[in-house]
């Protein structure tokens, strides 16, 4: 039924999109990706896992539809079907980023304000905080999840993929910095009901709120620094006490070394006293036409530790994570690419019994 209603969507919004002029104020992105995930040895248990992952937007210029200036509206339909990589693989970092619960939802709607000439934007509505936050385009190119964002902060289950939650983000913009603020709902959507689109508000679902400063010179480099707190009423992982106040820090860079090479690095830790992973390093580079006009191979390394305090009531887990991913995506036409990559998982899910994984995926992106 799923893939009926995904198929249905897709003929529709491709006629919709045949039919729009160009310089209408409604723009369409939709793509669909298609992934196999192989695990060869190790980890839980050999065997592959096939996922798809569809993404409908709309983004609407709300000055040249003559509703209202200096706006934007987005709206974002998700789905995602398939089982998941982690359960044979055992890694914790998640090596498919479109990995989550089967599902079709409708993921962000905002409205975004911008004043004095774009340097001040003002956003609400439900929206993806990893949309804006923790994020470096070179680390794009890889699937582990940790490259997308920091399992560091992750782990505490803020507004990002597949769940989000309402918020409302400030974004100061000048030539070479920038500077975001955003408060959002602590527990996105329900809990209990985790299939479909739920907007609630508890006292115990606190906040979470967000900052990050950066330079960047687009095309040549990216230097950020950014801090979380987040005091939703939670179990703490370490002492199983219910805590309201946890927080963490990350630090992030990409540098173009020329017009080809680009190397990236990510660095975050969260209270080791409140969650069960202290630390995060993740670095890369990326290379750019190899074989083909916007090719693309890199290879990057993911690391997150355990903290102390629950290592000692947790004896017989090991320290670290590792994932080491190489990864090639080549276009097709101009509208499909394929993308092939290969995981080394060293103590999957940090467990002493677990031996390491070699896991090989393959996805194809469709834009329509």
């Amino acid at each position: 039924m799923l893939k009926k209603c995904f198929f249905t969507i897709m003929l529709q919004l491709t006629i919709v999109n045949a039919m729009a002029e160009e310089n209408s104020p409604y723009t369409w992105s939709n793509a669909l990706t298609l992934e196999s995930v192989t695990n060869l040895k190790g980890g839980i248990a050999e065997g592959t896992r096939n996922l798809a992952n569809l993404d409908l937007t709309l983004a609407i210029d709300t000055q040249a539809a003559n509703w209202s200036n200096n706006g934007n509206i987005f709206i974002y339909v998700l789905g995602n079907y398939g089982k998941a990589p982690s359960d044979l693989t055992g890694d914790l970092q998640t090596i498919s980023n479109i990995q989550t619960d089967n599902h079709l939802k409708l993921y962000e709607l905002w409205y975004e304000h911008s004043f004095a000439n774009g340097a001040v934007n003002l956003l609400a509505g439900l929206h993806d905080y990893n949309s804006t936050f923790y994020t470096l385009e070179s680390a794009g190119l890889f699937t582990t999840s940790s490259f997308g964002i920091g399992p560091e902060v992750a782990q505490v289950g803020p507004s990002i993929f597949a769940t989000t939650a309402v918020g409302v983000q400030l974004t100061l913009v000048g030539e070479h910095q920038y500077l975001l603020l955003a408060t959002y709902d602590g527990i996105p959507g329900d809990p209990e009901h985790p299939h479909g689109t739920h907007i609630k508000f508890k006292q115990s679902d606190g906040l979470f709120n967000a900052i990050e400063w950066g330079i960047k010179n687009e095309h040549s480099y990216k230097f950020a620094i950014g801090a979380w707190h987040h005091s939703a009423e939670i179990e703490n992982p370490v002492d199983e006490n219910i805590s309201d106040s946890n927080s963490g820090f990350y630090l992030i860079g990409e540098k173009n070394i020329n017009d080809r090479l680009t190397a990236f690095f990510q660095y975050g830790r969260a209270d080791a006293s409140k969650n069960q992973l202290a630390s995060y390093l993740g670095i890369g580079f990326t290379l750019n036409n190899i074989w083909f006009e916007e090719d693309t191979i890199g290879l990057a390394y993911a690391s997150t530790q355990n903290s102390s305090p629950f290592l000692r009531v947790n004896t017989d887990l090991l320290f670290n994570e590792n994932i080491l991913e190489l990864s090639y995506l080549c276009p097709v036409t101009s509208s499909v690419s394929m993308q092939a990559s290969l995981y080394g998982i060293d103590n999957p899910s940090m467990s002493s019994v677990l031996d390491n994984a070699l896991a090989f995926g393959v996805r194809a992106y469709i834009e329509f």
